[in-house]
């Protein structure tokens, strides 16, 4: 997992128009949604505190997501005390419906008072021209065929007259109010107005409570929605358009499913990607050639545990239906059913089910019926409504369930399914918003967890030819629904098996229709929305009971069509707009292009009372927000279109002006008077248009390299990437070059050569050297997913349908195939295959550009850093000796660069004295660079307004941003005049970032820092710990014993056996051991003891990916786990990782150096549990690898910490001279060099002890000032240069002893024994007094460094005590 952090140069995207220089900094954000087609809203509030109370998120035709929220406080209308308290009381309070509104503090509400302001209309509108796409079905199309003999367009949606244009053809009641709106020109023309009506038809309800709060302000409005963030998913681009959003789990998550299959869920506070999962995976037929396109999501509850309904239609169907289709005709959807494995750092998406449906994809859901089971409900293509009863197996059951006959009391007994709470609201509504298809009978598929009975035909909705869609409501254990189709519409309910159609009517140009409450539903079309009631009328009204028998089921259809009748509430003129939701509050919000050039946000009060006071305030609409760009006539601006990076400092742009331009990192960077704002080189003459794609290709032959590009008019371009001069152009697409790939390692047609992808999958191939084209292979109505190349063989693998045969040297097409069948051949080996949503010409090191299919301007000016590779570099670098000027050249240039890096992620204005270290010692400047975020598949850029900001949007935001920030200082560090500096910011952003940035601090995620502190270098590592320590010691003891009972149930002693290496368990032990470490007191004895168990098993496993943890842990925390766990085999475990030699144990993360290093530590803070296990282990190891490994921890010891081993030498020093026992020849020959060494090492750093080479004599002074000889011939105990004097020295008495130590005979039957020393007793041969006053005053460890003897002669010997040389006659 890399440490990668997106960029976003605001500089250089956006130019000025008639001196192509930079000018003033763009909102690139805001640009890009302005010129952005939204395709679905959504619109959340309330929650039960754990997540955002409430926000707007859009998604787009280009796959993106934009999320809004309301604005901050210091943004918003000053308030009075009072009324900033009675609006705080309001929000907090259950929302109800008055007939008189107070201001209210939800930001969607239309309630909120808005300064008005003068609006500016242009009269010129544009209409969009979408040029033929460039590809070539070669699969076989009856049914169009058939539809192109009769005379007919298949494609083409037949319109109503203009006569048609009242909806629903029953009268309004007289209570009914309608909003005059613009009047429509033609309401037979196909296509939307891009913009409403002018500005001035926006008007904004003044205040009751606070008339004067607005004052001033009309020229700037109050934006009461401010865009947070941008989501770019990986795969974005053509054929990715957003088609549904839900928001789940108590506001915390966004779920969006794409037109191609891909669902992403994100989380809300920042956009993070949690989980990700392609649809067309989870599908069963995959031999199937059906072009599906997914267009429906329903959140729903299964089996106790939240799920998502997600269907696709065929492509030919997801457009409006026609309304003469064939009465034979029958749509079939694929239907799969997604379960949300929530862990407590992930989130993971399994399957468990997936259908073939018969009907269209917009009517079909789950229902959950009054005995707890759930239905599969669906329309088919006559109409029907159709019920299928969902089986979840479970071992006490036996027999497979079916669903009960009417009227009786017996129960078919299957699993409950009780919806949530944090799913109510959602499973209520329909998100009926997409597309329609084609189906058979259903049939479950191979593996899959849950199945579906026989169908049930519950009676007729719609008798037209097509279902249009399908809007839903769970209200009292009923499913209520509104089933419209092109000219008609039924309101029914659905309960125990039973269908009431309450409603039938004749509608045309339904868009949308959704529910509002349980009795009241709004009709959506072009222009406008209505808004009905739905009425009882008389009870003697004709009831008319249709009953028929199945075979097995019974079925009951009411018709009660005189029983409901509707009433136009209200009518409200919208105009042209791009996409409409309504919020929980029941508010329609709409997003449009006004008049003047703006994009919009705009809500219109709905009120659902038709006998209330309709006030003039009531039909007027609020604008939430407006961009403060407009959109900008062709050639207005030059803004950045793309981007491809060379070099760390060489980054190559393009833009609308048709120009490359490069500008030095310094300018994209930095905006002051001594940076020119002029590019370093562009190319000229610029082409005719927008260059809105670049990447890079080679020259095999004369390692040149070229720049490619693509313009908006299909062009393929090659500039020289020295000089930009343009090269060759060849215009062969109608769409424009996305993608720029090529075999590198090919030998084959294909060398040299690179393949030119287009939006529409059309393929370029151009031979780099002399810029020949050669040929163009056709597209696919799918998206190009896979190009693999063998020998001469090329197949282009489309979405998960067509796989396409080409032979490359003789320019045929041989064969299409399923994806299964290219599979199957790909599995005969000898293919080489590029995945085009993540292939790249050239392999840059640090820079990537971000979803280059995606036209934003802030996804051009955005390109994704590498950090960890750069920084680590760097580090490398900085460490090596430096003779050379060029090698001092590149770390002064190692220095610059990274100032360069630290600039953009320091946020400078939280603290003066920081500032001034900052900009004075480490030389920073203000950036203007935006920083992101990189998750899963998914980059999110900020918008952030002030330095607070950057710290207030997330835990994994804020762990992001302090890594990358400490991981440069650290390297910045290595320099010895920054050292001091750079410790001291360090230590501002760990300590003392809190205090600076206020109460809405978001702290640095530690699951975010844990999971990048497995997979990371040392470097990288460290710091990770330096931010992760840091954060831990800011947790209160409530947070952290919190922190430990969400975790500690997942340590991997509590997991099976093949659970236990998951990333879960792993990171669950490390936050659970760090909070053990420093705050043990506060977790319970059993706690401790399966963190400690789970420490252990790690450490012994030698096949754990999570040693390096174990590690860690025992070195931080010995103190804790010595109580609860086998400290000695703890101990040994880590002498032999500290001494491993093999290569499969060396690894990213250095095992052998983490183990050696908490060796130091233990033997440092446990010195007497250490010392033990040691001379244990020497004298009776377990192994005689393990001997040796001791031996050389032993050797280690000394060279790093002989201080610890002074106190407890003579014994080590026993043990080791036991080990040379010569009565075991074969230990004594394994472990003698390793001895030897140890003893060579202790002579030369102990004064203590010394050794004599001829007669193989070891003395060994003690701290009771005894004297331990032995004898290594025999290794049992017993010197001047003769060896047969022994001098020891007495700091104490001040004196020097003389002894004789001299073999005689009587050591001959006394072996062992000292020699007589000339007179009786135990008395030294000599005494030798001196005196040198206070300089015999020193430590255990001076004496160490402090003390020699040099033996000048046989019978003479120099005493080295600090400067004074002492001299004696022995």
């Amino acid at each position: 997992m890399t440490f990668t952090i997106p960029l976003t140069f605001y500089n250089t995207a956006c130019l000025d128009s008639n001196s192509a220089k930079i000018s003033k900094q763009l909102d690139a954000i805001e640009s890009t949604i302005l010129s952005s087609k939204a395709t679905t809203l959504k619109s959340w509030s309330g929650g039960n505190g754990s997540g955002i109370e409430s926000g707007l998120v859009i998604g787009c035709e280009d796959g993106t997501l934009y999320m809004f929220r309301g604005c901050p406080e210091d943004d918003l209308p000053v308030e009075r005390p009072v009324e900033r308290q009675k609006r705080r009381v309001q929000h907090s309070a259950k929302r109800s419906r008055a007939s008189s509104p107070l201001p209210n503090a939800n930001p969607l509400s239309p309630t909120l008072a808005v300064a008005p302001r003068a609006s500016v209309v242009l009269g010129v509108s544009t209409e969009q021209v979408q040029a033929p796409r460039n590809y070539v079905d070669f699969d076989d199309e009856p049914g169009r065929l058939k539809d192109i003999l009769k005379g007919k367009n298949p494609r083409e949606r037949e319109r109503v007259s203009s006569d048609s244009a009242s909806l629903v053809t029953i009268s309004p009641a007289p209570s009914t109010i309608v909003e005059k709106g613009p009047e429509r020109k033609g309401s037979g023309s196909p296509a939307k107005s891009l913009y409403s009506t002018a500005d001035s038809s926006i008007t904004r309800p003044q205040s009751p409570s606070s008339p004067t709060s607005l004052q001033g302000r009309s020229s700037d409005p109050t934006q009461l929605l401010s865009i947070q963030y941008h989501i770019i998913p990986t795969h974005s681009g053509r054929g990715n358009a957003v088609r549904a959003i839900e928001v789940i789990e108590d506001n915390t998550l966004v779920v969006s499913l794409q037109a191609s299959g891909y669902i992403g869920v994100h989380s809300l506070a920042d956009g993070s990607c949690q989980a990700t999962a392609f649809a067309p995976d989870y599908c069963g037929n995959r031999n199937s050639r059906d072009i599906w396109t997914w267009c429906s999501l329903q959140p729903v509850v299964l089996d106790e545990a939240p799920a998502l309904l997600v269907t696709a239609a065929t492509d030919s169907n997801t457009s409006a239906a026609t309304p003469d289709a064939e009465e034979n005709s029958s749509e079939k959807s694929q239907t799969i059913v997604l379960k949300l494995a929530f862990t407590p750092n992930s989130l993971r998406i399994d399957k468990l089910a997936g259908w073939e449906i018969e009907g269209p994809a917009k009517g079909i859901g789950i229902y959950k019926e009054p005995d707890n089971s759930s239905t599969l409900y669906s329309i088919n293509s006559q109409g029907h409504f159709l019920v299928h009863n969902i089986k979840i197996p479970s071992p006490s059951e036996s027999t497979s369930p079916t669903p009960p006959p009417a009227d009786t009391d017996t129960l078919s007994q299957i699993s409950s399914l009780p919806l949530s709470r944090s799913f109510k609201a959602i499973v209520g509504r329909s998100p009926d918003t997409l597309p329609v298809h084609q189906t058979a009978a259903p049939n479950s598929i191979t593996n899959a967890q849950l199945s579906i009975d026989d169908t049930l035909d519950m009676g007729s909705l719609i008798s037209d030819s097509t279902l249009s869609g399908l809007s839903t409501r769970h209200a009292n254990g009923k499913l209520y629904g509104i089933a419209w189709a092109h000219r008609e519409m039924t309101v029914f309910q659905y309960h125990a098996y039973k269908l009431h159609v309450l409603l039938h009517t004749t509608a045309a140009e339904v868009e949308d229709v959704e529910w509002l409450d349980d009795e009241t539903y709004a009709l959506s079309y072009q222009e406008r929305i209505d808004v009905y009631k739905l009425q009882r009328s008389n009870a003697d009204s004709d009831r008319v009971v249709v009953e028929e028998h199945g075979a097995s089921h019974h079925r009951q259809v009411t018709s009660n069509s005189k029983s409901h009748n509707p009433t136009l509430v209200r009518q409200i003129p919208t105009g042209g707009h791009d996409s409409s939701t309504f919020s929980p509050s029941r508010d329609l919000i709409i997003t449009k292009l006004a008049d003047s050039g703006h994009r919009q946000l705009v809500s219109f009060s709905v009120p659902l009372d038709s006998g209330e006071d309709k006030g003039a305030e009531k039909s007027r609409s609020t604008l939430l927000w407006q961009s403060s760009r407009r959109q900008q006539e062709k050639g207005a601006a030059i803004v950045q279109t793309s981007s491809v990076p060379l070099e760390f400092d060489v980054i190559v742009q393009g833009f609308s002006d048709g120009r490359l331009r490069q500008y030095s990192l310094e300018q994209m960077a930095f905006r002051n008077s001594q940076t020119s704002s002029s590019a370093v080189k562009q190319s000229e003459p610029p082409i005719a248009g927008s260059i809105v794609s670049l990447h890079i290709a080679h020259n095999p032959r004369t390692k040149e390299r070229y720049v490619v590009g693509g313009a908006d008019d299909g062009s393929i371009l090659f500039w020289n990437i020295n000089t930009f001069e343009l090269c060759a152009r060849w215009i062969v697409y109608s769409t424009p070059l996305v993608r720029v790939v090529e075999f590198q390692e090919s030998a084959g047609p294909l060398r040299g050569c690179v393949l030119c992808i287009s939006q529409a999958g059309t393929i370029a191939v151009i031979a780099v050297d002399g810029f020949q084209f050669l040929y163009l292979i056709p597209g696919s109505p799918s998206p190009l997913t896979r190009i693999s190349l063998g020998d001469n063989n090329l197949v282009l693998i489309y979405g998960e349908s067509i796989a396409r045969l080409w032979d490359v040297q003789t320019k045929e097409f041989w064969r299409s195939m399923t994806v299964d069948k290219a599979e199957e051949m790909f599995k005969q080996g000898g293919w080489t295959s590029l995945d085009i949503a993540s292939g790249i010409s050239i392999s840059v090191s640090q820079w990537n550009t971000v979803a280059p299919a995606v036209d934003g301007i802030d996804a051009a000016a955005t390109l994704e850093f590498s950090l960890d590779k750069f920084v680590i570099d760097c580090i490398s670098l900085t460490k090596t000796i430096s003779t050379s000027r060029d090698e001092i050249k590149s770390v002064l240039q190692v220095l610059e660069r990274l100032k360069y890096l630290l600039s953009i992620v320091v946020t400078l204005g939280l603290n003066n004295d920081v500032d001034s270290i900052c900009t004075g010692k480490l030389k920073l400047r203000q950036s203007t660079v935006g920083v992101g975020l990189v998750s899963l598949a998914a980059t999110t850029l900020y918008s952030v307004r002030r330095p607070q900001d950057a710290w207030t949007i997330s835990e994994n935001v804020s762990a992001a941003r302090m890594l990358a920030i400490v991981f440069i200082l650290r390297a910045m560090g290595l320099f010895e005049e920054l050292s001091e500096a750079a410790n001291s910011v360090v230590a501002f952003y760990t300590l003392s970032l809190p205090a600076c940035v206020g109460p809405n601090y978001a702290p640095p995620s530690l699951e975010w820092l844990g999971k990048r502190w497995f997979t990371a270098a040392t470097d990288l590592r460290q710091s990770i710990r330096t931010v992760f320590d840091a954060t831990l010691a800011h947790i209160n003891d409530q947070d952290a014993m919190k922190l430990a009972e969400k975790w500690q149930h997942h340590v991997p002693s509590l997991q099976p056996a093949a659970e236990r290496e998951s990333e879960v368990a792993a990171l669950s032990l490390l936050i659970c051991g760090c909070i053990a470490t420093e705050k043990f007191t506060l977790l319970s004895v059993s706690a401790l003891t399966n963190i400690s168990t789970s420490l252990a098993l790690y450490l012994h496993d030698e096949n754990s990916n999570y040693r390096a943890l174990a590690i860690e842990l025992c070195s931080k925390g010995f103190h804790v786990w010595q109580h609860y766990v086998d400290t000695m085999e703890i101990l040994r475990a880590l002498f032999s990782l500290s001494t491993a030699s093999r290569k499969d144990s060396i690894s990213l993360q250095n095992i052998g150096a983490q183990a050696r290093l908490a060796v130091l530590n233990i033997a440092t803070q446990h010195t007497a549990l250490f010392m033990s296990t040691l001379c244990l282990d020497v004298l009776n190891p377990p192994s005689l690898e393990h001997r040796r490994s001791v031996m050389q921890i032993i050797a280690f010891l000394i060279r790093k910490r002989r201080h610890i081993l002074q106190p407890n030498l003579p014994r080590l020093m026993e043990a080791v001279v036991k080990s040379l026992d010569p009565n075991s020849n074969a230990n004594r020959e394994a472990v003698l060099d390793t001895a030897t060494e140890i003893i060579g090492f202790v002579v030369k750093h102990f004064p203590s002890v010394d050794f004599h080479m001829n007669t193989q004599r070891l003395a060994v002074g003690t701290n009771e000032g005894a004297v331990v000889m032995y004898d290594l011939k025999t290794a049992i105990r017993l010197f001047s240069p003769d060896g047969r004097r022994l001098v020891t020295l007495s700091l104490v008495e001040q004196a020097v002893l003389v002894w004789k130590v001299g073999s005689s005979f009587s050591s001959f039957f006394n072996p062992g024994a000292p020699p007589r020393q000339g007179h009786g007793g135990s008395e030294p041969f000599k005494t030798l007094n001196f005196h040198i006053g206070q300089e015999a005053e020193m430590t255990m460890e001076e004496t160490l460094e402090l003390i020699g003897f040099e033996w000048v002669a046989d019978r003479s010997v120099k005493v080295k005590i600090r400067a004074s040389v002492l001299t004696f006659s022995t």
